[in-house]
């Protein structure tokens, strides 16, 4: 052992911080099963100069596959500091035509690409920078070290420049190049910039949606060759006509801009497989021809906000039957725009849709046509409606999703029943689903039939009164076998949820009560549960016994808060500190039992005007009390089995405690003893309670400051 914890120093000291040395020397390592020459290998291995690193980066290159080489030197474009994901990156190598395709298997373009990017991440030539919140979204970027060998590898073919002062003539043996924007000196750009006849690549990095980018209406003639455009993140308002005659261009990317409409020639752009126009919300319209774009692939129409100005599709667009990307389409009444139907023939439709607009979906026959269960390689499908339909029930039981399918989202849903595939055991590669504003729907489908069910999100219930766990968990036991997370939020009407011993939840971590103001308990056995959280929940007042809860998070609003009265917490065993601001000041019963490793108690008690009866019994780690003469009401304090305190409070006890008939009983008792401490009232005036919480067993929990 102790071997193995000099190796780990020597390797972490010979690593110097550099992921890609890590790699290297696990990799080196790795060739030899001998562990007793593993110190040998280490040894001989020097990193300690700069020449051998730069000696071992330039090895490590030369040892790729010929066909991983082109794609690492093509990122010498990519500016410091820069993140990009992986789909960029591997669109902009398919417009370069770096990818060679496999005949042999059924790999998409975009598959293989995938596996070059992995292999190079994986070798550390690209670093994870970043993941989203949702886990999902990754980004990545060039460590110093990595730009500079992908500067070297790619010699005067790529080049990435900060435009100080102009002008700037581009070189002719440049290929790739990325403008940095520099605000003062880049205002005109397009006329500092002269040349760029042999470029295949355009990407202008830097700017803000506040600057507006002011594309040349000669663009065509001055960047003939061009394959990939990147204008992203500008105040982009519109492109010119003459965008159409880049007969070569592959790739155009205008993500972030303020783009409203494309011009009818971008349809001339033949070539084109990429369009990207991700968080153009200023986006009224796609181009009516755009059928003619028969080699495009990816129309990416994400919205991070969730809010689109799209007013429909375009007729024909159901005709690119090589798409694997269209993030979003938008249902229309309008007789010169596509319905629904357009979908039937798009099943190379990959990655997420989100279809908008379902209210304005005409007939059943519309939703059978558009043949959702046939995309088997959607991985998320989300289905919006922002008005009542009359026939909502029959059009959503055709739009079956496919069986393949990981994420379902559907929203401003107006049937009275969900449909019969909505929790088939069918779906076994669903993890997540999320269910909002279901407004007339009476009863929840069978979700706990869900095998892989992780995540489940329902919002905005508005006439669910009960949860009928019957119907909820399935016939399955134990139903819901893999979820880790139940989100309840603004469930206005519930009230009642009882479960019973097939609703066990075996695998549930996480509970999330949001606003759910009549509900007032669960009853569940949940022996996983490790985090609960209520949030405006005014009825809510307790919980069973968790023996998994470690994090107890109560953020309660209005009346919830003024009006808690009784609070109790038990059996607490990890319980170490309550937060300073705590407990809620209208308390009236105040109690804390069994919690062993308790070593104070806050200081916000003095601040409890109403409290008439407080207990602290078996906190054996409690060293002292704090002060107590804010206790204008306290009638009864009783303080045991806390063997470490040995008096109380400096300032003495309440003066309510001197005015009333208190016998004050001390005990001290031999060491081998308890000791006891009891204050007790005489004549004890019961206290009457409109709200209680109690928790109770909760092993290991630990309360967040904002807990009520």
């Amino acid at each position: 052992m102790i071997v193995f914890c000099r190796l780990r120093e020597e390797v972490i000291r010979k690593c110097r911080g550099v992921p890609f040395i890590a790699v290297c020397l696990g990799n080196r390592v790795q060739q030899e099963n001998d562990r007793s020459k593993w110190t040998a290998i280490l040894h001989e291995e020097n990193w300690d100069s700069t020449g051998h690193l730069i000696g071992a980066l330039r090895l490590s290159y030369t040892q790729l596959d010929s066909h991983l080489k082109p794609c690492f030197a093509y990122s010498s474009i990519v500016p410091q500091n820069f993140l990009f994901e992986e789909e960029w990156l591997i669109q902009h190598w398919m417009a370069q035509g770096f990818i060679q395709p496999n005949t042999s298997t059924d790999e998409t373009i975009e598959d293989i690409g995938r596996s070059y990017f992995r292999s190079l991440v994986g070798r550390s030539f690209f670093q994870r920078a970043h993941v989203d919140r949702t886990g999902e979204r990754q980004s990545y970027s060039l460590s110093e070290m990595m730009q500079d060998l992908a500067r070297h590898v790619s010699g005067e073919d790529c080049k990435c420049n900060t435009i100080i002062q102009g002008p700037y003539n581009i070189p002719e043996k440049v290929r790739y190049l990325t403008v940095v924007f520099n605000m003062p000196a880049s205002q005109d750009m397009f006329e500092v910039i002269s040349g760029g006849k042999c470029l295949h690549t355009l990407i202008v990095v830097g700017g803000s949606e506040r600057f507006e980018l002011k594309i040349p209406t000669d663009i065509a003639k001055r960047f003939i060759r061009l394959r990939a455009l990147d204008l992203s993140n500008f105040c982009v308002t519109e492109l010119p006509e003459s965008i159409g005659e880049l007969k070569h261009l592959r790739c155009l990317q205008l993500r972030n801009t303020k783009i409203r409409r494309l011009p009818e020639s971008v349809c001339d752009l033949y070539s084109l497989q990429t369009l990207g126009l991700t968080n153009c919300y200023n986006l009224e319209e796609l181009p009516r021809k755009i059928k003619n774009l028969r080699m495009i692939r990816h129309i990416d129409l994400v919205m991070a906000r969730n809010v689109c100005s799209l007013e429909g599709m375009p007729k024909g667009i159901g005709l690119l039957d090589e798409l694997q990307t269209l993030s979003r389409f938008v249902v229309s009444l309008d007789t010169h725009r596509g319905s629904i139907a357009e979908l039937a023939d798009l099943n190379k439709l990959c990655g997420e849709l989100l279809i908008s607009n379902l209210h304005l979906v005409e007939s059943v026959q519309e939703a059978v046509l558009a043949k959702l269960a046939s995309k088997q390689r959607l991985q998320k499908l989300e289905l919006s409606w922002s008005h009542s339909n009359k026939n909502a029930e029959e059009i959503l039981e055709r739009l079956k999703p496919p069986t393949n399918v990981k994420e379902l989202t559907m929203s401003g849903y107006t049937g009275m029943a969900c449909p019969s595939w909505l929790g088939s055991a069918q779906y076994t590669n669903v993890v997540t689903v999320c269910l909002y504003d279901f407004k007339r729907c009476t009863e929840l489908p069978p979700l706990g039939l869900l095998p892989a069910l992780k995540n489940l999100h329902l919002k905005g219930w508005a006439s669910l009164v009960s949860i009928n766990c019957s119907i909820f968990c399935g016939r399955s036991t134990p139903s819901f076998p893999s979820l880790k997370k139940l989100h309840l939020e603004r469930m206005d009407r519930l009230q009642l949820w009882d479960g019973d011993e097939r609703c066990a939840f075996p695998s549930l971590l996480e509970l999330i009560l949001e606003n759910c103001c009549r509900l007032k308990q669960v009853t569940h056995s949940l022996p996983s549960l490790a985090k609960i959280t209520v949030e405006g929940s005014l009825h809510f007042c307790g919980f069973r016994r968790y023996p998994s809860l470690k994090h107890v998070n109560v953020n309660a609003s209005g009346r919830f808060h003024t009006s808690l009265q009784r609070l109790e917490i038990s059996q607490c065993e990890q319980l170490v500190s309550i937060p300073e601001d705590w407990p809620p000041c209208n308390l009236i019963h105040f109690s804390v039992r069994d919690c062993p490793k308790l070593r104070e108690l806050p200081r916000g008690i003095r601040r409890l005007k109403a409290l008439e009866d407080m207990e602290i019994i078996a906190c054996g780690q409690l060293t002292c009390l704090p002060e107590m003469g804010g206790l204008i009401s306290l009638l009864r304090l009783e303080i045991s089995e806390c063997g470490l305190i040995q008096s109380l409070p400096d300032m003495g006890l309440p003066s309510s405690c001197l005015d009333s008939d208190y016998i004050w009983e001390l005990l001290m008792p031999s060491r081998l003893r308890r000791q006891y401490y009891s204050l007790t009232v005489s004549q004890h005036r019961t206290a009457t309670t409109t709200e209680r919480l109690s928790i109770e067993g909760s092993v290991g929990v630990q309360f967040s400051p904002s807990f009520l």
